[in-house]
């Protein structure tokens, strides 16, 4: 990425931060993000970890508090954005933070027993050079979070000329598009997880067929989590 384009990132995402903040409190979305985070690791057994686990683009801190929590593991942060860098830190006591991007993670490879990287790919100009980057700096596994199947929408600045994405989203990925991020970083899918806010409701549970009966039209949304590990 030219100089250019990754100071234009920055300035984006210093600009977001000001926008919303990403939190339980304050975002639902993150409610489900967390969830496939944890229905993910529990699935990928019982071993401890044997070494820390890295969150990249931390956003606020709100996922690496919980990690650091559920995990009883040291946490790493990093984040594009400096003022989020500084939420995290302000968020969770003694969390290493720092501000870096993902395509030059400033980390020996595999130095973390897990590396965490939630509803990022989406954003970016090259997820290919990104997900080869979270496999290089781990030693165990990678889990990714994505929107999946969303629409692909850009509009005309008024203000510059230029088009944009609306949302900052740039790709949107299924099964198949992970693996393809997987198998071009040398790694593989372990396993899938998959997220339906309306369907993490405690009425589905109730009347199962329900679900079922609004299942097609809902089934590509939501948010897709993969485990991946190094062939």
């Amino acid at each position: 990425m030219s100089a250019v384009r990754a100071r234009e990132w920055r300035d984006f995402y210093e600009y977001e931060a000001d926008t919303y903040a990403i939190t339980p409190e304050a975002e639902p979305a993150f409610l489900h993000r967390r969830t496939l985070v944890r229905r993910l690791l529990a699935r990928r057994g019982r071993a401890a970890l044997d070494g820390p686990v890295l969150d990249v683009g931390c956003g606020d801190g709100a996922l690496a508090q919980d990690l650091q929590q559920r995990l009883a593991a040291r946490v790493v942060a990093v984040d594009l954005s400096v003022k989020r860098v500084q939420r995290a830190a302000s968020r969770v006591a003694g969390l290493p933070v720092c501000q870096a991007g993902v395509y030059a993670l400033p980390f020996r490879g595999g130095s973390f027993a897990l590396v965490v990287c939630t509803d990022l790919l989406e954003h970016l100009d090259d997820p290919q050079a990104a997900v080869r980057e979270l496999v290089r700096v781990s030693r165990g596994p990678v889990l990714l979070t994505v929107p999946y199947h969303i629409t692909i929408e850009k509009t005309l600045c008024p203000h510059c000329g230029r088009d944009y994405f609306l949302y900052g989203h740039q790709h949107s990925f299924g099964r198949e598009g992970i693996e393809r991020l997987a198998a071009g970083a040398g790694a593989r899918v372990l396993r899938f997880e998959h997220v339906i806010p309306m369907f993490e409701c405690r009425r589905y549970r109730w009347c199962p067929p329900l679900k079922w009966l609004l299942w097609d039209h809902f089934k590509n949304s939501g948010t897709l989590g993969a485990l991946l590990a190094a062939r």
